[in-house]
């Protein structure tokens, strides 16, 4: 017996409302930027650190930050967590 067009399209509905289920968001991350003199000494991305390296932070006009390290685009507006430190961690 062949499946009839009701039953193949609910079958198909259950098994892409499973997949959908396990999609992941993006994920955030958090940057500590630690300066001593206004010169940068450490450098935290998600409690590790990636310190001496390339590195751009943004003070944008509305208040938010952005900031490029080590291949990752950071932002406040998407969600992640940028902060700069008076002296050593």
């Amino acid at each position: 017996m062949w499946p009839t067009a009701s039953s193949d399209s609910a079958d198909r509905s259950d098994s892409s409302s499973a997949e959908l289920a396990v999609a992941e968001g993006p994920q955030n991350h958090v940057l500590d930027v630690y300066l001593v003199d206004g010169r940068p000494v450490e450098l935290l991305l998600d409690g590790e650190s990636v310190f001496p390296v390339w590195f751009k932070l943004e003070f944008k006009e509305t208040g938010e930050l952005s900031a490029k390290v080590k291949g990752f685009r950071l932002g406040t507006r998407f969600g992640d967590e940028i902060n700069i430190h008076n002296g050593t961690p």
